[in-house]
Order: structure tokens, then sequence, then C-alpha cells
């Protein structure tokens, strides 16, 4: 308790800055408006002031300003009032965080950092939408290869079986017995065990159907008139078959297609019969049949060139090293 007292002695004891100042204003005659005026201040701060009320809430650099400001306007000095201050505890200096009196300045940073990160989302959306393009890119591309080698592997036999041969087939008779037949010409042979009789016609031409085939120069066929009949009828068979056949072929066929580079196609009817597969070669010509519509797939279309039912088809729609898929007719 008597700590406490005399610390409430020498604070009563001791004259506090207000107090100087309000003594020295009035020792000079002025009042305090007149003071307020001079150091361009509020009446209320200069009353304060003078009643030692420093409001926490003001800033303490202000404070101190404004007492400087009314000792040296009164002629007291400086120094000693702002060691009083001190001394009671009031209005000490201390650091502050500096803050922005314009709230523009704050919302424009703040709208800069915002922008900042909204470019950076979106720098980050484009660049994974393009990697994800070009890998999609690269999928599909791998596809289309992977389709086209499975598809080459496949066997070639209904290729050849489903090819237009060219080469006339004659099963059974040679060309050149053929001719001999129809002379008249009878070959006889120094082997009597190879000799043939006609007495049954049956007999006789299964001989010489066996006979012909082998083409063995040792047979001897001894046939008479009727053996001279039997293989003209036969030649008269074979020519009638290659007649045919060439009328055949100058039908005009459902597709034909020509090829003036190396291509993979394939090709299928309306019923998913595989008419033709497989690389083609330069100078390549297909003729194809089958019930439509046909399904198509070209490996290079650029260097085919292809007619349905007679009329050509335009291939310069589908682009060079891309595969061609599409249907017939379109």
């Amino acid at each position: 308790m008597n700590i406490k007292e005399n610390e409430e002695n020498s604070t009563e004891e001791m004259i506090r800055p207000g107090d100087m100042l309000r003594q020295a204003r009035e020792k000079l005659g002025y009042s305090q408006k007149d003071i307020a005026s001079r150091l361009r201040l509020k009446l209320s701060v200069i009353n304060n002031i003078e009643d030692n009320i420093f409001e926490e809430s003001q800033v303490a650099t202000f404070t101190r300003g404004y007492v400087c400001s009314y000792a040296k306007y009164v002629g007291l000095n400086e120094k000693e009032i702002l060691a009083k201050l001190d001394l009671l505890g009031h209005a000490q200096p201390k650091e502050q965080e500096m803050q922005s009196f314009s709230r523009r300045t704050k919302r424009e940073a703040h709208d800069s950092r915002i922008m900042g990160i909204t470019w950076g989302v979106a720098a980050i959306i484009i660049g994974l939408t393009a990697a994800w393009w070009w890998q999609s890119e690269q999928l599909e591309s791998g596809t289309d290869l992977s389709t086209v080698s499975s598809e080459l592997s496949q066997p070639l036999d209904e290729s050849i079986a489903n090819s237009d041969l060219s080469d006339p087939t004659i099963t059974g008779i040679s060309a050149s017995d053929i001719n001999a037949a129809a002379e008249g010409t009878v070959v006889t042979a120094s082997e009597p065990e190879t000799v043939l009789s006609a007495t049954n016609d049956s007999d006789l031409i299964s001989a010489v159907d066996d006979e012909v085939s082998i083409s063995n120069p040792s047979t001897v066929i001894n046939a008479g008139s009727d053996n001279d009949s039997f293989v003209a009828e036969q030649a008269s068979d074979v020519i009638s078959e290659s007649a045919e056949s060439t009328d055949d072929g100058a039908i005009v066929s459902d597709l034909k297609l020509s090829f003036a580079g190396d291509c993979w196609i394939d090709v299928r009817d309306a019923n998913g019969k595989r008419l033709d597969t497989g690389i083609k070669k330069t100078g390549d010509v297909l003729n194809l049949n089958g019930a439509a519509p046909f399904k198509v797939v070209l490996g290079a279309p650029g260097v085919v060139e292809m007619t349905y039912k007679g009329e050509p088809v335009d291939l310069s729609v589908y682009p060079t090293g891309k595969v061609a898929r599409f249907k017939l007719p379109l």
C-alpha cells in the first residue's frame, strides 16, 4: 500500500504537459480558440491536450506532433514537454503497420492477383486440352496401322479364289490331241497290250479321257469311226466353252480397280463375303462381282482408279496417306 500511495503522490506533484501548455497560453493571453486557429486544429484537440487526455486510438506520431507545435507556439521547450509526456506513459511512439489510405489501391492489388490466378488456370486447361488432343491423334493413327497390319496377315486364299484368271482352262484334253482327233488321225503303237477295243462305247469314252489326260505317247487308240465322232464332239465342246468364257469376259464387272502404285485393299459384298483383300502392285487390274452394296477399304486411295458398273468413282475426296472406307453405290 505504501508503494502505491508514493506513486500516486509523485504523480500528483509532477506537473503534466497539458498543465504546462495551459499555463503558458494563459500567460501569453491566448485563448484555446486562438491556438486552434493558429495550429489549424480542432478546438476539441486543444482542449484534450490541456486536460492531458490522449486517446490511444489516435496515432502516436500525430499526438506528439500536436504537442510539439503547441509548445513551440507558446514558447516552451519541445523536448522538455515530450519528456514529461513520455514519463506519463501517454502517446509512446510505437512501430505501427503502414496502412494504405486508398481502398482503390487495395482493390487493384486484389484484382491483379485474381487475374493472375485466372490466367494461370486458363493456361493449364489449354495445355491439358492440347495434350489430350495430341494423344488422341496418336492413338487413332496407331489404331489404323494395327488394323491394316492385322488385315494384311489374313490368308489370301479367298483373293486367289475370287480373282479372274485370264488363261483359258481346258480340262481332260490337250489342243494337239483335239486337232489330231478332228483330222481323223489314228495313232498306232508298237505295244499291243495297250490297244483298246471299240465294242463298248462307255469303255471307249473312259479310256480316251484317261489316255488323253495323261498324254502318254506310248498309248494307241484304235477306235474306228466311233472314236473319231467322239473326239470330234469333245473338240466342239471345248471350243464352245472357250467361246462362252470369252463372252463372259466381255460383260461389264460390278467393280473394276486399276492400280498405279502399291495399295492394300479389302472388298466385301452385301452378304459379308470378302471378294478380295491384300496388297496390290502397280499395274494390277481387278474385276469383282457380287451383291451390292459393296464395302470398300483402300489403304492408298490416291493410286487407285475405280469404276462401278462402268461409271468412274471419284476418289479425290479422300486425303492422300489416309485409309479410305466407303460403300458403293454411294
